[in-house]
């Protein structure tokens, strides 16, 4: 920017300039003449999303996704020696991972910033009226708690942030996780009150996400009674509070959803449905990435999100088959074919997460894909995938197959089937495809195989992007809260309040459409709540953060993740500062989180 900058909190030294006045402001007048004005002050309150696209959900490294679900008992390292640098460190807290942090770091306070230039000028605004500027500015209050929300539980009561950063912070002060929840419960009780049911533009916050949000916040305070992460202790009294509205306000956001513009899908299949993804009825806040590559902040760095728990990887590390190549070819030599494009292979659910669907539960198959279909053909006419040595001995098959006709798979035929029944090896050998047991995957359950199913929630071919393959990107939107969670919040509350029939039956709408069986009141424990929890929400930028709302990772990495040997509740319940930060202050000793 030439005429002026808004400074942005990064490393406590380091500026980020917001956007160009050059491209919006051809007149070359002052920011502060710019922002009174209401096209100006839109321009300012769109600029809160833009952090949020550019570094936290999706077109940066999208490192803020294995923050937010692994070091769990659902997500394990694929990687059986922990090599995989920051990713296994932090997915079995075992070294320095403070590397994996920077970018929800960052990306998170830059967006609070930014809402707090839009709730200053809120009162300076000209030539809208009152109503249309606190429906605006309601939307950096509901980013802002949006923010500090995931901040204060990754990282601990570390600096608060509520008013603009435009000039160099040397020293950090420390703010107590209780002061950081009275601004964020402030923020959201003035976005249930202000923002619109509707945008006419998808992706702005509404009403309903600062119902949801409100009620997770609310649950999530409560635990605070043991004074953790340089919070004071809230009495039992407070927390029985709290638990209420969070029921409150759940209970309101589902008995209202009609009018505040959101509702369940009938059938678990919708939800995740690729047709889905750009118009999700059930969405209640999504950070969007457009197919037209001159609207995304980084231009053709796409959405990532989807790449680290993919289990094809083009090569040894993941799913493989010299039948399968990255391509985004949908027909090849007149067959059709699906796309298929190169993943990470970083995470891989545990066993304990799969085995959780039981028969009947639809939601497996809605969320996990664990079939391969042969798009590259190597036999003499260009129809087939033939049988090599080295495909045959990968996945423990017969060597009769290499080279032999009758085993060929055609185009489009099914390559690699992952099963959750058991075949024998006889029948394994009878198969012309691959049929890997998940039972042999994890053999050894503190290493498990490269062999598992791929989380496809997030996962949308057909909004793919870039033009490469194997290297990626998608357009698809990243949907961070919807509906279905909110049912299993409003469970939440009832069980802390006590009431476990009103809890079962709020988890039971959640399991009814995914055909599994229903709960009674007694099923209703802390455990069953967080198996529920996975079962619907594996993926969603959830699972740790539940885990700590709960104090929970001793029992359940007990339980679910023998990989994880190395958690220490003393230091693991906090993420490490990011060392780039601390270089940039001078007290950067005292404000690391104690263990780092």
């Amino acid at each position: 920017m030439k005429n002026i900058k808004l400074f942005s909190l990064m490393a406590g030294l380091l500026f980020l300039a917001s956007c160009s006045l050059d491209e919006v402001n051809p007149s070359a007048i002052s920011t502060d003449q710019e922002w009174k004005t209401a096209a100006g002050y839109e321009k300012l309150v769109n600029s809160c999303y833009f952090d949020l696209i550019r570094m936290v959900y999706g077109q940066a490294e999208d490192t803020f996704i294995i923050n937010a679900e692994c070091g769990t008992d659902i997500w394990q390292d694929v990687d059986p020696n922990g090599a995989k640098g920051n990713w296994s460190k932090l997915m079995r807290y075992d070294g320095d991972f403070s590397g994996l942090c920077g970018e929800a770091y960052e990306g998170f306070y830059s967006t609070v910033n930014q809402c707090n230039a839009a709730i200053a000028y809120a009162e300076k605004v000209e030539g809208l009226t009152p109503d249309q500027i606190n429906a605006l500015v309601a939307e950096a209050y509901f980013l802002r708690a949006h923010s500090l929300y995931h901040l204060v539980e990754q990282y601990g009561g570390k600096y608060l942030s509520t008013t603009p950063t435009t000039s160099p912070i040397t020293i950090l002060p420390c703010s107590t996780v209780n002061e950081f929840y009275q601004v964020i419960l402030a923020d959201l009780e003035f976005a249930m009150n202000h923002l619109p049911v509707s945008h006419e533009v998808y992706g702005h916050v509404t009403r309903a996400a600062a119902y949801h949000l409100y009620a997770k916040c609310c649950l999530t305070y409560a635990a605070y009674t043991d004074g953790q992460g340089n919070a004071e202790a809230i009495t039992t009294a407070e927390a029985q509070q709290l638990y209420t509205k969070a029921k409150d306000a759940a209970e309101y956001l589902i008995s209202n959803a009609a009018s505040l513009g959101v509702r369940l899908y009938d059938d678990v299949v919708e939800v995740y449905d690729e047709k889905n993804n750009k118009t999700n009825a059930e969405a209640l806040f999504v950070v969007c990435h457009s197919t037209i590559q001159a609207y995304n902040p980084r231009g053709n760095y796409y959405n990532r999100a989807w790449k680290h728990f993919s289990a094809y990887n083009a090569s040894t590390a993941g799913i493989y088959l010299d039948g399968l190549t990255a391509s985004y070819a949908t027909e090849v030599n007149g067959v059709t074919v699906p796309k298929l494009a190169k993943g990470n292979c970083y995470a891989a659910p545990s066993k304990y997460m799969l085995d959780l669907y039981k028969e009947g539960d639809k939601r497996y198959e809605a969320f996990f894909g664990d079939k391969f279909y042969i798009n590259k053909a190597n036999n003499a006419d260009g129809t087939a995938y033939t049988w090599t040595e080295t495909d045959a001995n990968r996945y423990g098959l017969n060597p009769n197959r290499v080279g032999n006709s009758a085993y060929d798979i055609p185009l489009g035929e099914l390559a690699i089937y992952i099963s959750r029944e058991s075949y024998t090896q006889e029948e394994r050998d009878a198969a012309a495809y691959a049929i890997i047991n998940i039972e042999d995957n994890y053999k050894n359950p503190a290493q498990p195989d490269r062999f598992f199913p791929s989380l496809k929630k997030l996962d949308t071919p057909s909004l793919y992007a870039g033009s490469n393959a194997s290297k990626p990107y998608s357009a698809a939107d990243c949907i961070v809260y919807r509906l279905g969670e909110t049912y299993l919040l409003a469970a939440e509350a009832y069980w802390r309040l006590g009431d476990n029939q009103k809890a079962a039956d709020r988890l039971n709408v959640l399991r009814q459409r995914a055909g599994a069986t229903t709960y009674t009141a007694a099923d209703i424990d802390q455990d069953e709540l967080l198996d529920e929890y996975a079962r619907e929400m594996v993926g969603e930028w959830n699972r740790w953060f539940t885990l700590k709302r709960y104090r929970a990772f001793e029992s359940r990495l007990k339980l679910a993740n023998p990989q994880i040997t190395k958690f220490d509740p003393a230091t693991h319940y906090l993420r490490p500062i990011p060392a780039w930060m601390l270089t940039g202050i001078e007290n950067g000793a005292e404000y690391q989180n104690p263990g780092y």
